[in-house]
């Protein structure tokens, strides 16, 4: 079986919203997906109202308080005529060196970037032939069939590794096994999205290989 290749990481704006605490805090700036966690953990011991804010913020897409550069926005303060930031939390920054790139915003600091979001979330349908039971789940478009498989696992059955993935063309004469290193599309699994009709989401077949030592 062909090893999976390791690439960019794409998240749905569904798995971003659950990192909105203070142990655990992703945001997003232009679709870039930014883990700020190690910068908050740092902060614990000189903590401050600016942080309080930046963790309320935990969870949410910030582009608007950005340029696309990463860049904060800024406006004139009434009371002082000069420039200020619309979010004061990016003046904020880890104490240590180890948890930073040094002399970086931390919207511009590739320590923190985890990821993009994705262009266009897809709906498939999972269909386990051992058990019968069938599941939707919601995926990225850009994701791999590992990736697919990877989050199957953790949501749903930690021995997907154990079955055979495959797909079925020619009106379901065809089955052929899927290449892990591609995507939905790569693989023949598309969807029409400019069409007017919704369509049934493109269904993958998982095949036990009686293995479960494959986690």
């Amino acid at each position: 079986m062909a090893q999976p290749i390791r690439k960019m990481r794409y998240y749905l704006m569904d798995e971003i919203c659950i990192h909105n605490k203070k142990e655990d805090c992703w945001i997003v700036i232009y679709r870039n997906v930014f883990d700020l966690t190690p910068m908050i953990k740092d902060r614990l011991d000189h903590w401050n109202c600016s942080m309080d804010y930046l963790v309320a913020h935990a969870g949410k897409d910030l582009t608007h308080l950005f340029h696309e550069n990463g860049e904060p926005r800024t406006e004139i303060s009434l009371s002082t005529g000069r420039p200020r930031v619309l979010f004061p939390p990016i003046l904020e920054v880890a104490i240590s060196e180890f948890a930073k790139t040094k002399h970086a915003m931390w919207s511009q600091d590739p320590f923190y970037h985890i990821g993009r979001v994705t262009r266009r979330p897809r709906r498939i349908r999972l269909i386990n032939t051992l058990t019968a039971k069938v599941q939707h789940m919601n995926v990225c478009d850009e994701d791999s069939i590992y990736d697919i498989q990877e989050k199957y696992k953790q949501r749903f059955n930690h021995h997907a590794g154990s079955y055979e993935w495959r797909k079925f063309s020619n009106g379901a004469k065809c089955c052929g096994v899927l290449n892990l290193n591609g995507t939905l599309d790569e693989n023949g699994l598309t969807d029409d999205e400019d069409c007017d009709v919704e369509l049934p989401p493109p269904s993958i077949w998982l095949y036990y290989t009686d293995d479960l030592t494959i986690a």
